[in-house]
């Protein structure tokens, strides 16, 4: 009966105060479904790798290069031949696999296509439990004439056609071979950094004419996972790891005799279950998550929680006044303060499971658009077991946000509020209020801040001078490929006939898309153990012409000069040793080589052929550019040398006029008759740019979307408490009026009464993202200066000022417009 009476007066209390209870209901809501949204973030983000059966004992190994003068160069990736030495000299290591991808071309009848193919070890199969759909996965790992395929390729390549013995040819590039289909596998989930396509062993003797994919220690081009014996292991093998370099690595090309790799080069090994949040360095097969948003997005989702929670308790203990005699009463009529405590929590749990609901309903409509940010596949598990957990979670919410005010209304005294005939509103709970008012403007003028500081960011590497001019540039994939390499000039020339083709050019990389490809190098007056690593991309002619690339002293590649270098093979056969080399200003200071214009005709070597070969070509300086930025901003700007390489091409860069659709299909079009038998491929450079900030972009959006709900939130707590004081002071209006005061004048002394919670708010927030912003700025290298963070600061203090007075104002003005007899007819 008295948990009916609860009830009942509980939902009067709510059909009676709609406007604050919406308000209340709504933020909740909100709060509650941030909250929901981050957890499957969160939760997705923390499952990557743990479905493994040996989760616990599977590892991988990186290497990071340390070289003098240079960043650390960071990579997921390890050298062929450390499978070989690690299972040697470790007997913690039960198994290990190398997963290596390559992109040949697979002819099928008269279908032909480049899918992603994963080169695998043996022993794939004890490291990894993938489950076995059809066929059986050991025998075709033990074959280097069977492949492997997931579900998805299987549909792809034979519908609803039985795979399991059909052939496949695939051509490598370096050697062709049919392999027959002996196993289907089940596709992997999404919370996995693997990515298995496709499936074939290693044969080290496929590769033996290209040294670099399994046989260099200085090339890394393989993933390398392992299991130990016990998951404690891998301290133990971390801890030995320089020892082991020492042991294995061949002589370092750099440092002299005395150099050891350890100093060098840094091996580490990590759990798999670590790898998406933790890694680092390049070649991932999948995007890796981001441990600061993991933690960064579950404080905003609590603080959003947290203005909810603070407008419930403003608004219930702001009402106070409008109860104090219902509590009176109760506790005239018997009722103890435990029984009323239970009253006003049992309320709140009733309004925070009304918010509960309607919040998976916000979690429902938003979702399409948070994946599309993420660019994931979330969904809501309405599963008994996490629904009542989440009820659990959102009676939680509402318990704690309900007992100060429960507290407080079941504390009043019933002398005194009947016997003065009003409330028990004191001092101290109106400086309560204007705190959580504060903070909850804090909260949002913090992340305001913050979401305009990642997108100025943002704005400032996309438009930054990268040292060359992206707009209006198409590039042309797998000029490599055996058969478009032999039409390649063919297709230059055709090219250049196009009307919208004002530029053409050729080159092993391009921005956004590049190798970690180094070189040493040194002057004629250093000593050959002195010789530094200095990056190097091979372009072709025009090159700097077509990407408006700036030259600052010297010349570029002439087709009309001598600027040829022999190939490795020309100087093992006794060729000339000598040719041409353009370098940026930081190579240049690097090498020691002066200024731009003295750096012309001088002299740089640098070591061709395998260790031990001693093969050397002496390079003219002929041009110098100015540096360029053709990887993140994330890099600084590495010693680059561009040889010239007319042999080894793997993109044709076009610049254009007009419709880029146009040029598309027409470029398509032309690669379908020259080289019909490779799959056409294609990018933009402004669009390969962008992609090197996606997960900033998605960051800035999401932190736009958060700190809107926090500031809407936060000024729907302000929108009900401004209504309430209003009300309140609906009397003193009233005389103000009749003494002579205007609309004007009542409506700045409501908004002023509310400027100054939030002035205090921006003293709090300001200094507080400002050091949050520059800690987040330093993973850049190049970045806005700090000044901006202040401009931003300014203008958001600007801004929530300029949103409590709106809304402070849209619900006064209509009490200060009322007619003051109105107010005063019953005094």
């Amino acid at each position: 009966m008295l948990l009916s009476n609860y009830l009942t007066t509980g939902w009067r209390n709510m059909l009676n105060n709609k406007l604050f209870s919406a308000i209340n209901v709504f933020g909740l809501a909100i709060g509650l479904a941030a909250v929901v949204m981050i957890i499957l973030y969160v939760n997705h983000e923390t499952s990557y790798d743990k479905f493994w059966q040996n989760a616990d004992r599977i590892h991988r190994t990186h290497v990071t290069f340390n070289v003098p003068g240079r960043d650390p160069v960071s990579g997921v990736s390890s050298p062929g031949p450390l499978i070989h030495a690690l299972k040697k000299d470790f007997a913690e290591v039960e198994y290990a696999t190398r997963i290596a991808g390559w992109g040949p071309t697979i002819t099928l009848g008269d279908d032909v296509y480049i899918e992603d193919v994963k080169l695998v070890d043996s022993e794939f199969v004890d490291v990894f439990d993938v489950e076995v759909v059809k066929g059986d996965l050991k025998a075709a790992l033990s074959d280097n004439h069977s492949i492997v395929l997931n579900e998805t390729m299987a549909y792809k390549f034979f519908a609803d056609e039985e795979p399991l013995g059909k052939v496949l040819s695939l051509d490598f590039n370096h050697f062709q071979r049919d392999y027959k289909v002996a196993a289907v596998i089940k596709d992997l989930p999404d919370n996995t950094q693997l990515d298995l396509p496709m499936l074939v062993l290693i044969d080290e003797k496929d590769w033996e004419d290209q040294n670099y994919m399994f046989h260099a220690w200085f090339s890394i081009n393989a993933q390398m996972y392992f299991t130990t014996k016990q998951a404690s292991d891998l301290q133990t093998i971390n801890e030995q790891f320089d020892n082991f370099a020492n042991n294995n690595f061949p002589q370092m090309p750099i440092g002299g005799d005395d150099a050891k790799a350890s100093d060098f080069i840094d091996l580490s090994a990590m759990n798999i279950k670590d790898l998406h949040l933790n890694a680092e360095g390049f070649g991932e097969m999948r995007p890796q998550g981001n441990q600061a948003m993991v933690v960064t997005f579950s404080a905003v989702a609590a603080l959003i929680l947290l203005i909810a929670c603070i407008n419930f308790m403003n608004l219930s203990t702001a009402q106070a006044s409008k109860r104090a005699k219902e509590v009176s009463l109760r506790k005239v009529l018997g009722a103890s303060r435990g029984n009323l405590i239970a009253q006003f929590l049992g309320e709140s749990i009733l309004m925070t499971l009304f918010a509960f609901v309607l919040a998976f309903g916000l979690v429902e409509l938003t979702l399409p658009f948070y994946n599309d940010v993420l660019n994931k596949d979330l969904a809501v598990s309405y599963s008994a077991s996490n629904l009542s957990g989440l009820a659990l979670f959102a009676i939680a919410v509402g318990l704690l946000s309900g007992l100060y005010p429960a507290f407080v209304l079941s504390g009043f005294r019933p002398a005194m509020v009947l016997k003065a005939n009003k409330s028990a509103d004191t001092k101290a709970s109106l400086r309560l209020r204007a705190t959580l008012v504060v903070i909850q403007f804090a909260v949002s003028i913090g992340l305001f801040v913050s979401t305009a500081v990642v997108y100025s960011q943002m704005q400032y590497a996309l438009n930054m001078d990268a040292g060359y001019n992206k707009d209006n540039m198409m590039v042309i994939f797998r000029l490599n490929r055996d058969e478009a390499s032999e039409k390649r000039e063919v297709m230059i020339n055709e090219l250049r006939k196009h009307p919208q083709v004002t530029d053409v050019t050729y080159s092993s990389e391009t921005p956004g898309n590049g190798n970690e490809n180094n070189t040493m190098m040194r002057t004629p007056d250093m000593a050959e153990e002195d010789a530094m690593l200095i990056g190097q991309r091979s372009v072709g002619y025009d090159f700097f012409k077509t990407y408006q690339i700036k030259l600052i002293a010297g010349r570029a590649y002439d087709e009309n000069r001598n600027d040829e270098s022999p190939s490795t093979e020309q100087l093992r056969n006794g060729e000339k040793a000598e040719g041409t080399i353009v370098v940026n200003e930081s190579a240049l200071q690097r090498l020691g080589l002066g200024s731009p214009e003295e750096a012309i005709g001088k002299t740089v070597i640098i070591g061709r052929g395998d260790p031990g070969e001693n093969l050397q070509l002496n390079l003219t300086v002929i041009g110098v550019v100015a540096d360029i930025h053709f990887a993140s901003l994330r890099s600084s700007i590495r010693p680059e040398v561009y040889p010239l390489n007319t042999n080894f091409v793997r993109s044709i860069s076009v610049r254009f006029k007009g419709n880029p659709e146009t040029l598309k299909n027409d470029v398509e079009a032309m690669w379908r008759t020259q080289v019909p038998n490779i799959p056409f491929a294609h990018s933009f450079v402004e669009d390969d740019i962008a992609e090197l900030y996606q997960q900033e972009q998605g960051e800035a959006t999401l932190f736009a979307a958060f700190s809107g709900l926090a500031i809407f939130v936060a000024c729907l707590g302000l929108f009900g408490l401004a209504s309430f004081s209003a009300d309140r002071r609906t009397k003193e209006i009233g005389i103000r009026k009749v003494m002579g005061a205007s609309v004007f004048n009542v409506v700045s002394m409501l908004v002023m009464q509310f400027s100054k919670p939030v002035l205090i708010a921006c003293l709090i927030a300001w200094p507080v993202a400002f050091y949050f912003m520059m800690d987040w700025l330093e993973t850049f290298v190049y970045r806005i200066e700090p000044s901006s963070i202040l401009v931003i600061c300014a203008v958001s203090g600007a801004f929530a000022l300029l949103i409590a007075w709106l809304t402070v104002a849209s619900n006064s003005i209509k009490v200060a417009r009322a007619n003051p007899i109105k107010a005063l007819r019953y005094e």
